[in-house]
């Protein structure tokens, strides 16, 4: 949406108070409402996500905390749901765990959900990153090389490979940046 525009102020002109004044009210209306909409978002406790540890999610929203539940063999389950806890303030297990949170009552830590030969990439919005399963080609940044369940060695990847390990539940990823 466009702002309307005014006419330049010709030399001598003095602005009219009113408009001044308006200006200064409207903002403070605009960062009043603001401030609510930003405080229902943070403060929602409903904590309706509705998933458990080892459940595959898409990301529909990482700002909403928006997901959908899908198979784990789908394209679209990029992640699956390492450790779920019951505050916004836990803790997930060391290891490099995606962090959604929903409002104050709950965080999901989770973990990539790929297989050797799957190529991803990253997607920033604002302060959240995400991942995006694509095609192997120039639009990638990764390509899964090795997927080690059961352990957690940063030693079990290839030298230049991007090293994701997952304590809960013990995983290893092996990244290359050539996809």
């Amino acid at each position: 949406m466009t702002e309307p525009t005014t006419p330049a102020a010709e030399p001598g002109d003095r602005p009219a108070r009113g408009s001044a004044v308006s200006k200064i009210v409207l903002g403070v209306v605009v960062a009043a409402i603001t401030g609510l909409i930003v405080y229902a978002v943070s403060s929602d406790d409903r904590g309706t996500i509705d998933v458990g540890e080892g459940d595959c999610i898409k990301i529909v929203s990482a700002a909403d905390a928006q997901i959908d539940r899908v198979d784990c063999g789908s394209t679209d389950a990029v992640y699956k749901v390492a450790k779920k806890l019951d505050s916004a303030t836990g803790l997930c297990p060391a290891g490099e765990y995606t962090q959604l949170t929903s409002g104050s009552s709950m965080k999901l830590c989770l973990m990539l959900n790929a297989k050797e030969g799957d190529c991803l990439r990253t997607e920033t919005v604002g302060r959240n990153r995400t991942h995006e399963r694509v095609p192997c080609g120039p639009s990638a940044e990764y390509r899964i090389v090795k997927v080690l369940p059961g352990t957690v060695d940063t030693k079990a990847c290839e030298p230049g490979n991007v090293v994701a390990t997952y304590l809960e539940p013990p995983t290893t990823i092996c990244l290359t940046t050539k996809p």
